[in-house]
This record gives structure tokens, C-alpha cells and sequence, in this order.
């Protein structure tokens, strides 16, 4: 018998990302609402250290910080929780003869959820500041896929090969990801890199990606020392579209290549 796609990839997916979500806020009042609160804390903070101490005053700066936020937040969850998913689930790899690339894409997945929602948030707080809706949030599923695809590429990747490296996930969490933090527009805007470096610096598809958010969901920034806003940039969006998807593929076949290996180093 024949078993189908549906029933081989996605339903498994659908239980673990359920049996995640309902682990993870078992016994809480608040539930999802939880996972709000980093992002929103963190941008509380640079909001006041900015508007504050550094005297910028910048219109809805605080929906910039929270548009940046959610969705750093889910590129370093994703991260980090796909790096160790299959030491995590390692009672049920040799237990059960599954997909193995099930579990770092319900990793994602479940990442990808908490992401969606604090976006449905985002939109009732874009509402609030009677911030315009614009036909470029129409771009919105392109930008989310580009994204997700690198992100699922890297976790992949991550995830087969720190059971070889116990290391990677040391490095990625103290080292790479705080380096990467500050190599995209989170706090700051992308008019503030320097002309000189700004080429190189769009050649991180994650700033491109940051940048493209605020970009179609807000109005254009109206920064206090009277630099204009940047256009739209199509060529280093493309990009970072490219780079995606050859992420996601090197990302599988380095996954293909060593899944089997798994069980052994387990």
C-alpha cells in the first residue's frame, strides 16, 4: 500500500508543531502571549535609550523596532532551536523509522507560527497608530518565503551536522547570531550604513529581508538629520531571493547526504 505524501511529510509536521505549541505554553495563562513579550521588552528598551539618550525623534519609531523585533526573533529561535532538534528528539529517531527531515521543519514551522501571530499584531498596532495600508504589503508572501527558505536551509544544514559538531550550536549562539544581530537593521535603519559600505552590507540576505519588511509594511522613515528614505532596492531583493533558494537546496542535500549517518552518533 502506498502511503501518500500528506500522510508521510505533512502530518507528522502538523503533530509536532501542535505537540510543541502545547508543551511549550502548558499551564499558562497567557499562552502564545508569552512569546510576545522579549521582542516588545526589547524594543521598549531601545526605544527609550534612543528617543531618550540619543535625542532621535523619529515618527512611529517605535513600529519600525517592533517590525524588526518579531522578526528577529524568529530568525534566532528558528536558529537555535533547529541546531539541536535532532538531539532533542533523539529517543524518537531511534525509535521510529520516519522522514528525519520531519523534525527541523517542524522546528521551523513552530517558529513560523509564533512569527505569523506577532505579525497579526503587528498589523492591529499599525491600525492603532493609523498607519495607512499600502498596496506594497501585497509583497508580504514573497518577503515571508524568501525568508523562510533561508532559514529552513540553514536549519538543515544545522541540524544534521552539530550531531557531528557538538560545537556549531556554541558558536551559533555566542558568536555568530550576536555578530549578525548587529549586521542587521534591527535598532537601527539601513540609511544610517554608509554609501560606501551599503552594497556590501545588502549582501546579507537577512538585512535585505529586515529592511524589505519595514519597507512595504511602513511609511518611509523620516530620519531626524534629514536623509532621504531608500527606494525600494529590486536588485539586492532579488538577491537575497537567490540566495534563498540556493540555501534550501545545499541546506537538503547536505541533510540527504548525512540523515542516515544520524542514528549512529546519536
Amino acid at each position: 500500500m502506498q502511503i501518500s505524501w500528506r500522510t508521510q511529510f505533512w502530518e507528522p509536521v502538523l503533530v509536532l508543531v501542535w505537540r510543541e505549541l502545547r508543551i511549550r505554553y502548558k499551564r499558562t495563562v497567557f499562552g502564545f502571549f508569552w512569546s510576545l513579550v522579549p521582542p516588545i521588552a526589547q524594543a521598549f528598551i531601545w526605544l527609550i535609550v534612543i528617543e531618550k539618550f540619543f535625542r532621535y525623534d523619529i515618527p512611529n519609531y517605535s513600529a519600525y523596532l517592533l517590525c524588526s523585533a518579531f522578526a528577529w526573533q524568529f530568525i534566532q529561535n528558528a536558529l537555535l532551536d533547529g541546531c539541536s532538534v535532532m538531539l532533542f528528539h533523539m529517543p524518537l529517531i531511534k525509535a521510529f523509522p520516519m522522514r528525519r527531515e520531519i523534525l527541523p521543519v517542524a522546528s521551523v514551522a513552530s517558529n513560523l507560527v509564533h512569527f505569523l501571530l506577532a505579525l497579526l499584531v503587528l498589523f492591529v498596532y499599525l491600525q492603532v497608530l493609523r498607519v495607512p495600508i499600502r498596496p506594497q504589503w501585497l509583497l508580504l508572501p514573497l518577503v515571508l518565503a524568501g525568508l523562510i527558505a533561508l532559514v529552513l536551509g540553514l536549519v538543515l544544514a544545522l541540524s544534521c551536522l552539530t550531531v557531528f559538531y557538538l560545537d556549531l550550536k556554541f558558536i551559533l549562539d555566542s558568536f555568530i547570531l550576536r555578530l549578525l544581530f548587529f549586521a542587521c537593521p534591527v535598532f537601527y535603519f539601513v540609511e544610517m550604513v554608509p554609501s560606501h559600505w551599503y552594497h556590501a552590507y545588502m549582501l546579507n540576505p537577512f538585512a535585505v529581508y529586515l529592511t524589505v519588511l519595514r519597507q512595504i509594511l511602513l511609511p518611509p522613515v523620516q530620519l531626524p538629520d534629514g536623509r532621504p528614505a531608500l527606494p525600494f532596492d529590486w536588485l539586492h531583493f532579488g538577491i537575497a531571493l537567490a540566495v534563498s533558494a540556493l540555501t534550501l537546496l545545499v541546506g537538503w542535500a547536505i541533510f540527504r547526504r548525512y540523515q542516515y549517518q544520524l542514528a549512529e552518533w546519536l
